[in-house]
């Protein structure tokens, strides 16, 4: 075993199968459990990488690729390791592992030794409710503290909430600075000095004879503030601009020499004054934020971090501190290592370095690995460039590349190793790739720009649906949490029945429904249109539509007025429940329009399998038979941070306070701005390549005309490959009779849009009808009354802004009957059954509503609600009668039609 190892591993290269190995290969040489301090990055991480563990010790032997790798990686015979796996089994099994996300980790130390740094051990984690803090923050300032934030507010036109912003910033980097008292008159005074200079000039180019007009305009300033933001001013001589040129002369260029030294000397006051009162402020809000916590009893895990390297700085011996944790760690294993932060490796670097000592009396390794082409969390703190350092400061680490694909078909391989291969100033090794085929499509679309900008995402859905794709098999990655609902809910428009689960935690009020519901609340409370208008918008209504809204405040309870007002509106679903459940922890109304902004409860998606709809950044370690990527629908949000961190590697280098034109006149700062550049180039980059690697069968990317985030690739439309179709053929959406789509580039849909108009609403009445009917059906494990009493409570959440109450008492009672029919529980009787059940025949999905089997017979049965009796239903049913003789091989199956009237139940035989 290689003790001191670094693996760059890139997208589906086996990274879990390498970690796995090497904890496995660590007990067999004696290592214990506890010993291993094994380090990931998100809760689930951990869990998987425990049960990935047990998992392989209890089938050790079973499988040959993870043998292999073990024999090479301990020295030991097969015999060796198959002898020790019953005591490697019971040894894990009853150990307290050290396997960790970093947070909670760093969270164990500071409980182990918060007594030294006055917090209680019983703390709680949590966010800070921003709003509380900043409000007791500026309440704790004495007059003279209050008089400096207001000043600095004023200065810098900044509004408390962007300066608080600032602080969580600061407390999130744990940088500190040197503060210079500088005196704000002496920036007064230089930008006199500034205007001086510059009248010299305004006063040349006024003189000179054959000045032009718009040379005296670019002149025409009195004050301070109107000079700046002037194009000449970065020029590196007069004559450089075009409208000066004939009037410069050394005279008038040596002035310019003059002002642009002045101008840098204002630059650097202006920003060293603004960074020095920034950080006064903040060390005022730090130490204020620590008291608050403290006597609250909570911290985030930025607070955490904070104290524990505050702990192992100033506090205690770090050589003390380690040797009082639980376990003696003589192994580190981390993973994601590409997004650990500075923070977190300064506080673990004392115990890597003990083990990269190369005390060779010791059994003691360090392992890590990652890939720096999936960091993409530098915005909270990801250091990426760690990944290097390290390895390259310490001579012992060996780094090796892992470099061949396990996961994507071929065509995808090689399709995004011809994008990132010719990337200048970007480390990609080539990947190799082992399954064959694949499908890559690249589409250029121009609905992106359009009202409706998903409906070719639609078409393509459903395309794939046809050509036998699975809608459990398919992804589809967006930029943002706000593209992912309002894909969402376009696609639940589209095809109501289709079953799609979202990868997001985005907050409850941040729903649609929701938000219409608290819009209707607020606007019957404080009777203002704005909160009109907004439930309109929210509920597909135009501006200015009249709403029906008369509910009394007084005389009902939230739950209840929330209620009433989802049923008004047709818009109960399940956060609406959930939004019922939890306001009653607000008192009364008052309570609930002032404080409902402030609820963090989440939203729900009752689907737990179906089409997934998931943030490129919610995807990372993910992998999916087939992905539909979407370009990066609204332009990125530009940094407005006023605060600019240079690293030098891995050390702090300097920190800027922005101010436009600044880089005219300091070459530092203009260096740090481009390195900042090239860094959010390459965060784009790596983004795209960790959305490029999830698809392991098809990848279908719909790019944009125009600004499309692609272009970094040169991507171009394109077709390679075939579909790969879904081996598993098990519907996750509700029957419906048809499924209408239009193909991709056959026009804009006006026809389809038009025809769906022209549905009646009793036509669409009837198809949901029907819909939740077979809904009810599909749930129930059992046919009896308790049982669809559940299911009907599971329809009513889901369906019930298509259908009224008296629906449902419909539906329940034709179920009713059905469950009670005499032939029908003949048929069911002692029977094994699977409510509807799909299946591939002729090159067509079929979906088969109930399929039994018993006696060595298949029985279809159809459920039916329409009134009457049609041919196309034999022929329909007939044809799943031939499709399952034909695909098990027998005569024996027999084909009901079941007619769910109102009044009975009738039973065809076909």
């Amino acid at each position: 075993m290689k003790k001191y190892l670094a693996l760059k591993a890139s997208a589906g290269s086996g990274k879990t199968f390498a970690l796995t190995v090497r904890y496995i290969s660590l007990l067999l040489l004696g290592a214990k459990p506890n010993e291993i301090l094994t380090l990931t990055f998100t809760n689930k991480a951990a869990n998987e990488m425990s049960e990935r563990i047990y998992k392989t010790l209890l089938t050790l032997g079973d499988d040959e690729a993870y043998l292999n790798a073990i024999v090479e990686q301990s020295g030991l015979s097969k015999k060796e390791i198959l002898g020790r796996k019953a005591f490697l089994v019971k040894s894990f099994s009853n150990a307290s592992l050290s396997i960790f996300t970093i947070d909670k980790f760093i969270n164990k130390i500071l409980r182990e030794f918060c007594g030294y740094i006055g917090v209680s051990d019983d703390f709680e984690i949590k966010e800070d409710d921003i709003e509380t803090l900043s409000m007791k923050f500026l309440q704790s300032l004495d007059s003279k503290q209050f008089e400096a934030l207001i000043d600095f507010s004023h200065y810098e036109k900044k509004k408390f909430n962007s300066i608080f912003d600032l602080f969580k910033n600061l407390l999130e980097k744990n940088e500190t600075i040197d503060i210079l008292n500088i005196d704000a008159k002496l920036i007064d005074l230089q930008k006199d000095m500034v205007l001086q200079n510059a009248f010299k000039i305004k006063e040349a180019i006024l003189n000179c004879s054959v000045a032009s007009n718009s040379a005296i305009k670019a002149v025409d300033f009195e004050k301070f503030d109107d000079l700046f933001g002037r194009t000449w001013l970065e020029k590196d001589s007069l004559s450089d601009y075009s409208y000066f040129k004939k009037c410069a002369n050394e005279t008038i260029e040596s002035y310019f020499s003059i002002l642009k030294e002045q101008i840098a000397i204002y630059y650097k006051l202006r920003a060293g004054y603004s960074l020095s009162k920034l950080f006064e402020l903040y060390l005022m809000f730090k130490d204020f934020k620590f008291s608050f916590n403290k006597n609250k009893n909570y911290l985030e895990f930025n607070d955490i971090s904070n104290l524990v390297y505050e702990l192992l700085s100033t506090k205690i011996d770090k050589e003390f501190l380690y040797f009082r944790l639980d376990s003696q760690f003589s192994h580190i294993l981390m993973d994601e290592f590409q997004d650990t932060s500075l923070l977190q490796y300064k506080i673990l670097e004392p115990l890597i370095k003990e083990i990269l000592s190369g005390d060779e009396t010791k059994f003691k390794t360090f392992f890590y690995v990652g890939d720096t082409k999936q960091s993409i969390y530098r915005f909270r703190g990801g250091k990426r460039e760690l990944f290097d350092y390290v390895a390259n400061t310490n001579k012992l680490l060996e780094v090796e590349v892992l470099n061949t694909n396990y996961r994507s078909c071929e065509n995808i391989i090689s399709y995004v190793n011809s994008l990132f291969l010719k990337l200048s100033n970007y480390e990609y090794f080539e990947q190799e790739s082992i399954a064959k085929d694949g499908y890559i499509e690249v589409i250029e679309d121009s609905a992106f720009d359009e009202d409706e900008k998903f409906v070719n995402v639609a078409s393509k859905i459903a395309a794939l649906l046809q050509e036998g794709v699975n809608s459990n098999d398919i992804a589809i990655l967006t930029y943002t949490n706000a593209d992912v609902l309002n894909l969402y809910y376009y696609l639940k428009q589209k095809f109501p029945s289709l079953k799609i689960t979202t990868e997001m935690t985005s907050k409850l009020i941040n729903q649609q429904n929701v938000k219409a519901i608290i819009n209707a609340i607020k606007y019957i409370y404080f009777k203002e249109d704005i909160y009109k208008e907004n439930l309109n918008a929210l509920i597909g209504k135009p501006i200015l539509n009249e709403l029906d809204l008369l509910f009394s405040l007084e005389e009902k309870s939230i739950q209840e007025l929330i209620r009433e007002i989802a049923s008004n509106l047709k818009i109960i679903d399940e956060n609406i429940i959930k939004l019922i459940e939890v306001s009653s922890g607000f008192n009364n109304i008052v309570d609930f329009v002032y404080e409902i902004d402030k609820l963090d409860a989440n939203m729900v998606n009752s689907e737990s399998i179906g089409l997934q709809i998931l943030t490129i950044f919610k995807s990372k370690g993910l992998e999916f038979n087939t992905v539909i990527l979407l370009d990066r629908i609204k332009r990125k949000n530009v940094d407005k941070s006023s605060l600019l961190f240079e690293y030098d590697s891995v050390e702090l280098k300097n920190i800027f306070y922005k101010i436009k034109g600044y880089e005219n006149y300091n070459k530092d700062y203009e260096k740090a701005l481009a390195k900042e550049k090239a860094l959010s180039i390459e965060d784009e980059i790596n983004i795209l390549y960790v959305a490029l690697t999830r698809a392991k069968n098809n990848m279908i990317i719909f790019k944009k005309i125009k600004s499309s985030v692609f272009d970094i690739l040169n991507m171009s439309p394109c077709k390679i490959g075939n579909i790969i179709q879904s081996i598993n053929i098990s519907k996750n959406y509700d029957k419906i009779e048809k499924i209408v789509y239009t193909p991709l580039n056959l026009g804009t849909q006006d026809k389809q849009l038009a025809n769906e108009k022209e549905l009646d609403e009793n036509h669409l009445h009837a198809k949901y009808f029907g819909i939740t009917t077979h809904y009810c059906l599909e749930m129930m494990d059992e046919f009896t009354i308790d049982c669809l009493e559940y299911t009907l409570k599971l329809a009513i959440s889901r369906y019930s802004n298509y259908l009224n109450e008296v629906d449902f008492i419909d539906i329940k009672n034709r179920i009713s009957m059905l469950i009670k029919n005499n032939d029908f529980i003949s048929i069911i009787n002692d029977s094994e059954f699977i409510t509807e059940q799909s299946l591939i025949y002729k090159e067509e999905i079929k979906i088969i509503d109930l399929l039994l089997f018993k006696n060595d017979t298949y029985y279809i049965i159809d459920y039916k609600t329409t009134k009457d009796r049609l041919p196309e239903h034999i022929a329909q049913v007939s044809f799943y009668k031939k499709a399952i003789k034909d695909i098990f091989s027998t005569n024996e199956v027999k084909a009901y039609l079941v007619y769910l009237h109102s009044n009975e139940s009738f039973i065809q035989e076909i």
